[in-house]
């Protein structure tokens, strides 16, 4: 009888856990977001976090985990302000800043500028404690990461399907000069109230 009280509480959390995300259910058909940097001119739609790469649904905001098999969750929303929403409620900005390899990247920081860690089976975000500039080889184009997505080739994306990028823009990230990154350090106040979603994949 304790052994099947076990099992079922397991199995309660184990649902639970598993009902904040849409599993599997990616980013199919759907636009994301490209998010554009006007200091350094870069353009990036993948989103990083100490431990994972999202991407965030044009439409509805919903942030979807592509390092792997791409995961939608409902309770993480990007707003028109680049404010993240976990369940409601605010943690943390989306922001350019520099990475490791001194480029221009998407980063999901808290309010002291580290890093977002997540939770990727309930999509809790946490502070992680490390800097943006701690991470090397990040990504601007998305197809590099999503899949199966159709208005991406097939030679791309790293879980169970297509990818490689097709944007009516091309991405630039990655290409700012030591001069703009520090413009864009200096300027970072003011870029959040600027840098909106301006561009569809």
């Amino acid at each position: 009888m304790k052994s099947n009280n076990r099992l079922c509480l397991a199995l309660t959390v184990l649902f639970a856990s598993m009902s904040a995300a849409t599993a599997f259910a990616g980013v199919t058909d759907e636009d994301w977001i490209i998010f554009e940097d006007f200091v350094s001119g870069a353009e990036c739609g993948v989103i990083h976090t100490s431990n994972a790469e999202f991407v965030a649904l044009f439409d509805s905001g919903n942030m979807v985990i592509v390092s792997g098999a791409d995961v939608r969750f409902d309770s993480l929303v990007v707003t028109s302000e680049d404010q993240v929403l976990f369940n409601g409620q605010p943690f943390g900005l989306i922001e350019f800043l520099e990475d490791g390899d001194e480029l221009p990247t998407v980063f999901w920081t808290t309010l002291v500028g580290t890093m977002v860690e997540v939770d990727t089976l309930t999509g809790e975000p946490f502070d992680s404690g490390e800097l943006p500039s701690t991470r090397i080889n990040t990504f601007c184009d998305a197809c590099d990461l999503i899949d199966g997505n159709p208005t991406c080739d097939d030679n791309g994306g790293d879980g169970d399907g297509d990818g490689d990028v097709f944007i009516p823009f091309p991405s630039i990230c990655g290409l700012g000069s030591t001069a703009s990154i520090m413009m864009t350090m200096f300027a970072l106040p003011f870029l959040r109230l600027t840098r909106s979603r301006r561009i569809r994949a």
